[in-house]
């Protein structure tokens, strides 16, 4: 008995260090199977991100910035963009914008969208191989100070208030730029800002400021004149933003960060498909209350990523299938023909009826029963001996060719209005037996001619 106990004890002990050895890994493999997703998510998620991404065409340009600030007085920054940058050249607007309401995500000011197409479409002529379009514009715009602070310009295009960005005293992202207008655009003559709707500081729209209505004056919080000078400098150089390298470095040199270039591409994209007009807004700007400015920039993704540009549809229409056209037919002249020596014809020929409507369908098969009265009217010719009976057994088809021989009383059988009357054989005869007497009637001098047809 005790030795049972003994052995039990050894056996308790044996059990105790093996579970000790497979207690970790049987749990890992618990572990593994019950967060068997969250494992697997894990492997596809560092396949994906082992995979090159598809701008990584543009990261030479990310690596080698432009010197100096961008148009806003931001500094460079060498980091990739957060959200893939879409690989595509500047895309127009494929239809014309339609009326919406204030808070639609699309929605841009009427004077504001005005004023991106105008630039666009004077730039249009003015530098042909640049590729600029309205939609980029509409890009900057939004991310710079949201399309005009929603809105809030006048008639003439005027913002209701300076729009001024952060002092540019080298604070974080920012440069250290001093005073190089005495103040006139943004009202500081220590250090520079950047100002209006585009967000230039003054040296640089010293260089590229324009006059984008026609009044005679190059106004920074102007949305014409602005949107103008923006896109002067995307096309300075002879850029082309047809080019995805193109477009990306003329985006680089206005903001030297991708993650910026990312969001207006992306914007130029939603606006070139679902742009909305909004009403301008009647809102005066608040002045800036610190050094931190008043402008609204509007970092917002747009509420889709396309990475695409739209299709446009073909506006070819599709080929259709063309109609058979089928000769109009033609009445013939019928001949009445001829009887040969020593042929008994069945019936005299009668003048034709011409129908009034060329026949849709020629007839297909001739009547199976021959005519049991004669016609109504009378042969020209009438025949010389009546035919003494008719044929037992009418053919069901019409021969091809007349029979070489005949007897007596075998006659064809009739058909429709014929197209052209078969002229006789003149080897089909009568035995000799029963001649027949010298048809002495003369021929019709003229035939019988169908009336002519009407085309209908």
């Amino acid at each position: 008995m005790r030795q049972q106990f003994k052995d039990l004890d050894t056996w308790r002990g044996k059990l105790t260090a093996v579970w000790i050895c497979l207690a970790p890994p049987t749990a890992l493999v618990v572990v593994f199977v019950a967060g068997g997703v969250t494992s697997n998510t894990f492997i596809v998620d560092a396949q994906a991100l082992s995979q090159p991404r598809n701008d990584s065409v543009f990261d030479d340009l990310a690596e080698n910035l432009p010197a100096g600030p961008g148009v806003d007085g931001s500094v460079p920054s060498e980091q990739k963009s957060q959200v893939e940058v879409p690989v595509t050249g500047a895309v127009d607007s494929a239809q014309q914008p339609i009326t919406g309401v204030t808070g639609d995500v699309s929605g841009i000011p009427g004077t504001v969208l005005a004023a991106y197409q105008k630039a666009a479409n004077d730039l249009a002529l003015a530098q042909p191989n640049c590729g600029i379009t309205w939609p980029l514009l509409a890009g900057i715009g939004k991310v710079e100070s949201a399309h005009a602070s929603g809105g809030r310009v006048d008639t003439n295009g005027v913002t209701r208030g300076k729009i001024l960005g952060p002092v540019l005293d080298g604070g974080p992202g920012m440069a250290a730029i001093a005073d190089t207008d005495q103040g006139l655009y943004d009202g500081d003559a220590k250090w520079d800002r950047a100002v209006g709707p585009m967000q230039f500081i003054p040296g640089t729209w010293k260089s590229f400021g324009a006059d984008g209505n026609g009044d005679g004056v190059k106004d920074p919080h102007n949305i014409f004149d602005a949107a103008r000078a923006a896109g002067n400098y995307l096309c300075a150089g002879g850029a082309n933003l047809k080019d995805p390298q193109g477009l990306v470095q003329a985006v680089l040199r206005y903001n030297h960060s991708m993650d910026y270039v990312s969001t207006v591409l992306r914007w130029m994209q939603t606006y070139s498909s679902t742009t909305v007009t909004i009403p301008d807004s009647t809102d005066p700007i608040t002045p800036p209350a610190d050094q931190s400015g008043n402008v609204q920039n509007d970092p917002t993704p747009p509420p889709t990523t396309p990475v695409t540009p739209p299709v446009t549809q073909p506006t070819t229409p599709a080929p259709t299938t063309p109609q058979p056209t089928t000769p109009r037919p033609t009445t013939p002249t019928p001949t009445p023909p001829k009887s040969p020596q020593g042929t008994h014809p069945t019936t005299g020929p009668s003048r034709p009826t011409v129908p009034t409507t060329p026949p849709t369908t020629p007839p297909t098969t001739p009547p199976t029963t021959p005519p049991t009265t004669p016609p109504t009217t009378p042969p020209t010719t009438p025949p010389t001996t009546p035919p003494t009976t008719p044929p037992t057994t009418p053919p069901t088809t019409p021969p091809t060719t007349p029979p070489t021989t005949c007897g007596p009383n075998e006659t064809s059988p009739p058909t429709l209005p014929p197209t052209d009357p078969p002229a006789p054989d003149p080897s089909c005869t009568v035995p000799p037996t029963t001649p027949a007497p010298q048809d002495t009637t003369p021929a019709p001098e003229s035939t019988p001619v169908a009336s002519q047809s009407t085309p209908t």
